[in-house]
């Protein structure tokens, strides 16, 4: 199965601690900056996801999301 993460960059305060807790090193912080001037985490490009969900879990605002994608 495949996965992917979506950030809620609304809620995200650019902790980082999803991006240490990831055992896979599929997260990173972005350059780009949010309205309220927070560089939100977000997936790497071409970085595979296996859907631990141990970002998640340590997300104390709930700003992320693993997905599992479908493919037909």
């Amino acid at each position: 199965m495949a996965y992917a993460i979506r950030i809620l960059t609304q809620y995200c305060k650019g902790c980082e601690l999803c991006v240490a807790a990831c055992p896979n090193d599929v997260l990173e912080m972005s350059e780009a900056l949010t309205e309220i001037g927070v560089r939100p985490a977000r997936m790497k490009e071409g970085a595979r996801c296996t859907g631990c969900t141990l970002c998640c879990q340590v997300c104390p605002d709930a700003a992320i999301e693993v997905l599992e994608i479908v493919e037909t």
